[in-house]
């Protein structure tokens, strides 16, 4: 067993309300599962060593639900471009280059990297359509000692332009993957990633279906982000008409865990169908505000319906992946839409459950540290932030969230175990 002292422990077994451990210790099993909080050692662990983190505090790491690996380095470019030529102008060419071996290493590299100095320790990517830039992603990650969903992005139709690829080589290259990755790993697997329905052909989404129910994989896609594609949908799918019908359709949802990414245009039977079968919302509220989405889902109305949420970063349609600004970013934009429409704003405990345990979903026991959940964990430091001392405990972290940023974090647990820097930030 291993036992961690900080000055502050804090989490959120519940989705609105912090637990906060003043001097406390977190008790740790040889598998990594936290065994529990104290605040005095019970007898029979006074003899284990202890790790003594001072007056720093330690809180469960962070999951970003969805980022777009190519587009890492257009992250805070074009957004003030019209949608239709950020595509053209930086959308399309990173795509192309991330096919060349030399660029797509060096970005699947930075992201890992990017990930582990924000304390991100679980993060579902899509891809780019590339087998070798996927199949790098994977042995790059596998070697990090973080945890990931990753998936080749599936798209077949040219409802944007030019398809991205055919049918055949998606199927063959995606099979290729889930031979080679699928439930291999404790902590990286293949999730698959149909780009959104308008993008995919019936051919291609019934295997997508067929492999996600027979390897039991999470399932990541875009959903009715727009009136336009909402549009495609209802019209090449007259009898289904929904996003969310389509995806039950193909057995895209249900049986396995799954995610829809911005869903904007969610009816309310598809919410109550999420939350029904478990289906993952995330919100990535900086891409909405960055690209100027026509239409936010407001993250109350989807809580309100009882579907699980969580945040993501979305790069490049958001401009980072600092998991304190998508925190702060989600509820400024949800008091904004307060002013509007009739939802609350989303409090302090909220967006930090939703970048934690709501997210960790996805994987399994992670994000608390409940009894029986991996210790993931980041250790940090305000004293980077101000030298003026909050007054007590929830004040520090509150300033912490609104201020910190990756300098704070000192230490990175996966699992139990301590996570060292990437090779290249060595």
């Amino acid at each position: 067993m291993h036992i961690y002292h900080a000055e502050g422990v804090i989490h959120t077994p519940v989705q609105d309300c912090f637990e906060i451990h003043e001097n406390a210790y977190v008790c740790v099993e040889e598998d990594g599962t936290v065994n529990g909080i104290y605040d005095c050692l019970p007898q029979s662990m006074l003899s284990i060593p202890v790790t003594d983190l001072g007056s720093r505090i330690l809180i469960p790491a962070f999951t970003d639900g969805h980022i777009h690996s190519a587009q890492l380095p257009n992250a805070g470019l074009g957004y003030n471009m019209p949608f239709s030529q950020w595509l053209t102008d930086l959308t399309y060419p990173s795509e192309r280059r991330y096919e060349v071996e030399e660029i797509y290493t060096a970005v699947n590299s930075q992201l890992i990297m990017d990930f582990w100095k924000n304390g991100i320790i679980h993060g579902t990517v899509m891809s780019s359509t590339d087998y070798g830039a996927t199949e790098n992603l994977f042995e790059q990650y596998i070697d990090s000692g973080m945890c990931a969903f990753i998936g080749k992005m599936n798209s077949d139709l040219p409802t944007y332009g030019v398809a991205a690829e055919s049918t055949a080589v998606s199927i063959r290259d995606t099979e290729r993957l889930v031979l080679k990755y699928a439930n291999k790993n404790p902590n990286v697997n293949y999730a698959v990633s149909p780009e959104f329905v308008p993008t995919c052909s019936d051919e291609l989404m019934e295997f997508l279906g067929h492999i996600a129910q027979t390897y039991k994989l999470p399932v990541i896609t875009h959903a009715a982000e727009g009136a336009e594609d909402v549009e495609m949908v209802k019209k090449r799918f007259p009898g289904l008409q929904t996003y969310g019908n389509v995806l039950k359709h193909f057995e895209l949802f249900g049986g396995h865990p799954s995610a829809a990414i911005h869903y904007n245009l969610a009816t309310s039977q598809e919410l109550r169908d999420m939350a029904e079968m478990g289906i993952v919302y995330i919100q990535c509220p900086n891409s909405g505000m960055d690209m100027g989405t026509e239409k936010l889902m407001p993250l109350r109305k989807a809580l309100n319906c009882g579907v699980p949420c969580a945040l993501g970063s979305d790069i490049a349609g958001g401009h980072t992946c600092n998991m304190f600004r998508i925190m702060i970013s989600a509820m400024q934009l949800s008091r904004i839409i307060s002013l509007y429409e009739p939802y609350e704003p989303l409090t302090l405990a909220e967006v930090f459950y939703l970048a934690t345990k709501g997210g960790g979903r996805l994987f399994g026991k992670t994000g608390s540290f409940e009894a029986g959940y991996f210790f993931d964990a980041l250790v940090l430091d305000d004293r980077k932030i101000c030298p003026f001392k909050a007054e007590n405990l929830m004040n520090r972290f509150e300033k912490i969230i609104y201020a910190a940023d990756p300098s704070c974090i000192t230490m990175r647990f996966c699992k139990g175990k301590e996570v060292p820097a990437p090779k290249n930030l060595k």
